[in-house]
């Protein structure tokens, strides 16, 4: 077998998983509609001389997906004295109008570009001292690697939390040259607190 021919028949069987996956846990129908600003964290679940630098805005207009995707904000987060590209952090929600749309875009468009080793100089791993897994997300992915940033004297640790809600997908981001893996903990549980509070879902 080529490889062309194995990648095609490793992305069909990949697609298939997707379909299976969503069939059992499908989207639930929503009552009232989510405010997609209400799903974004804020400043307050940073640590101290951290603030907003950036939105919560929607995408320029050239931004889109051939997935579903039908609304997107996107927020960064800046710590005092902060050198663009090294110290930031940044939480991204994509809204889906399918299930199998949102299924897809996580495993062949998020999984693969939010944690590829293409950039950086350790490849992405769990951190030993991690236990942290979301209780409200149906998939969620966290991981780390060391990548040079531009204007960095050396290797800065970057991690980057992965998680599908229904038809949501989070992505949360962040250099942690000033915050440490408790921070990124408070504020993951932070995003999964709204996530149960706007999406009607069980912390437990």
């Amino acid at each position: 077998m080529t490889v062309k021919k194995a990648s095609a028949l490793g992305c069909g069987l990949l697609v298939c998983a997707c379909v299976v996956l969503t069939a059992v846990r499908p989207n639930r129908t929503r009552t009232q509609p989510v405010d997609m600003y209400d799903l974004m964290i804020d400043a307050s679940v940073f640590p101290e001389k951290w603030d907003v630098c950036i939105g919560p805005v929607p995408p320029p207009e050239h931004i889109g997906s051939e997935r579903g995707e039908i609304e997107f904000l996107y927020v960064g987060f800046c710590p005092e004295g902060f050198e663009q590209g090294i110290g930031g952090a940044e939480h991204d929600v994509f809204r889906y109008g399918r299930g199998l749309d949102v299924a897809i875009a996580y495993y062949v468009d998020f999984s693969r570009r939010e944690f590829s080793n293409r950039y950086t100089m350790t490849p992405y791993a769990i951190p030993q001292e991690w236990s942290y897994r979301s209780p409200v997300a149906q998939r969620f992915k966290f991981a780390c690697a060391e990548v040079e940033p531009f204007g960095a004297d050396g290797a800065v640790l970057s991690c980057t939390a992965l998680a599908q809600y229904d038809e949501y997908i989070s992505v949360f981001g962040a250099n942690m040259s000033h915050m440490t893996l408790e921070d990124t903990e408070r504020i993951l549980v932070a995003i999964d607190e709204r996530m149960a509070l706007y999406l009607a879902k069980d912390m437990e």
